[in-house]
């Protein structure tokens, strides 16, 4: 259902890392070689870096790549990794929610603020907070909404792996060739 909103975020980040790499590499180049010192390129690298983080998290929420503890879960009885997976949800979208709350909050205190190189809103700048936290909290939602279903939450690195394991394998599945 948000695969699109997935995809988006993929590229919006990859495209804010090549920014960053170019912003980065053009700034070395004209310091070292043509002694030319830019001073908005490390003022825009940081500010790309900051929202990258965020939509990379927002991302890393839609896919359930964020942080488990594998071996706890491992060894859990299906109906306790049940109750854990909706636990872990309700602390992502408790999570998601403060970064909503506070969000705004920063962006409205620092509306009128200016960046100190390039004189950028640093209200724009904040205003990735509360996005990305509502981004988060759709997608969360949309983990509980399966979660409560019985279906189990995404592997994380199986939509780019094909020999990723799964949440439910046979001894079968797992033979392979020899």
């Amino acid at each position: 259902m948000t695969n699109w909103l997935k995809k988006f975020l993929h590229w919006l980040a990859a495209i804010m890392l090549l920014a960053i790499v170019l912003i980065v590499l053009v700034n070395v180049f004209l310091r070292y070689f043509l002694h030319i010192g830019l001073g908005w390129t490390e003022e825009a690298a940081r500010f790309l870096l900051i929202a990258m983080t965020f939509v990379a998290a927002a991302a890393a929420v839609k896919e359930w790549g964020h942080f488990r503890l594998l071996v706890a879960t491992k060894w859990m009885s299906p109906k306790v990794l049940a109750a854990a997976q909706i636990l872990s949800i309700l602390v992502v979208l408790t999570m998601a929610a403060i970064l909503v709350r506070y969000g705004i909050a920063i962006t409205q205190v620092s509306w009128f603020q200016t960046s100190p190189t390039m004189e950028w809103k640093m209200g724009y700048l904040y205003s990735i907070v509360p996005v990305s936290g509502a981004i988060m909290f759709v997608f969360a939602l949309e983990h509980l909404w399966n979660a409560l279903r019985g279906k189990s939450l995404p592997v994380p690195g199986a939509a780019h792996d094909p020999h990723a394991a799964h949440p439910v394998q046979t001894s079968s599945s797992l033979e392979g060739p020899v």
